[in-house]
């Protein structure tokens, strides 16, 4: 029979298991305040939970590793059709500082092998977990689905062919923990790599993210904000991810989202490196679908100036790269 004893490092908040004829384990502390406990090789085997003053606690075990503070944060990975790329982000997320987390990868009804990468790295990580959809339903679905599963307090973005830097969490959890409440988003800056027909990576430039004064400032700024490290809560009193009506929520899903956001709260911007955006002939973002979203950003620009108030007039502009963001809002009389 299993009983619980204290943990070696005397904390009378931390409690393990005390199991006949083991050894005991080896406890130190993360980064994120979490206690490490590392235990043998399938110790837990037909156990069923692990009971902590008086709490379950989050088993986020690997390789003999277990934490035994509940996570704090969910990372949504969607992904269609990613088998190429989807590994290097599912992996950028196991190389994270903080390790205490927990990853959703979204297949959203991919006809190739990413469902089966998926379900690989979920069988051997339990931190990791693949929700199938059946179907493809766009991005926006994709995410919706990924965020009715978020129990954490904070979730993040990844985009499947794109990876995190391997303190980002770290950094974005103890930027919003500082923060006040009405803080919804952290975001930080990226690095943008060229993908060459041959496979090979090659740094193309650094996109610095910036902080924000109000609404109408960020509705001003054109390139997206990541990583979009997330306050769950704030996110839900807005309504999560909506489908607009001319892609059903395909297309610029996050940008809605973040306007919606910056009405009702504050974004916060650190000044470090932390998301890595590749640039491939297969991106959703490519030439072919510019018209859509141009469409689309044009309903939503329209839309939001008019929830805010409609003091302004948005004067449009198209980038010689084909995208469409607003140049100067003209107030209204």
């Amino acid at each position: 029979m299993n009983a619980l004893s204290k943990c070696a490092d005397s904390s009378p908040q931390c409690w393990a298991p005390s199991l006949s004829g083991t050894p005991p384990p080896a406890v130190s502390s993360v980064p994120d305040g979490s206690i490490r406990v590392a235990w043998p090789h399938n110790i837990f085997a037909g156990m069923r939970s692990l009971i902590i003053m008086g709490k379950e606690p989050s088993i986020g075990a690997k390789d003999g590793v277990t934490l035994v503070n509940k996570p704090l944060v969910t990372v949504l990975i969607p992904a269609y059709n990613r088998a190429t790329y989807v590994a290097k982000a599912i992996e950028s997320v196991q190389r994270q500082t903080l390790e205490n987390f927990l990853c959703i990868v979204i297949d959203d009804g991919s006809t190739d092998e990413t469902r089966l990468l998926i379900e690989s790295y979920a069988a051997d990580d339990s931190r990791i977990r693949c929700l199938a959809l059946p179907e493809n339903r766009g991005l926006g679905q994709a995410l919706d689905a990924g965020l009715r599963e978020v129990t954490t307090p904070f979730f993040t973005i990844l985009d499947s062919d794109d990876w995190y830097a391997p303190r980002t969490l770290e950094v974005c959890l103890h930027a919003i923990e500082q923060a006040p409440l009405d803080v919804s988003l952290v975001c930080g800056n990226a690095v943008v790599w060229e993908e060459h027909p041959d496979g090979r990576l090659i740094e193309k430039e650094r996109q610095p993210g910036r902080a924000f004064s109000n609404q109408y400032d960020f509705i001003l700024y054109g390139p997206t904000l990541v990583p979009r490290f997330l306050r769950t809560k704030t996110v839900l009193s807005v309504g999560g991810f909506e489908r607009d009506p001319i892609t059903d929520g395909r297309m610029a899903e996050d940008r809605l989202l973040l306007l919606k956001l910056i009405h009702v709260s504050n974004f916060i911007y650190v000044d470090e490196d932390l998301y890595h955006i590749r640039v491939h002939k297969d991106n959703m973002t490519k030439p072919q679908t510019r018209e859509k979203f141009v469409e689309v950003k044009r309903y939503i620009f329209t839309r939001m100036l008019k929830e805010w108030g409609d003091e302004y007039e948005a004067e449009f502009y198209i980038h010689p790269e084909g995208w469409l963001d607003i140049r100067s809002l003209i107030p209204k009389k």
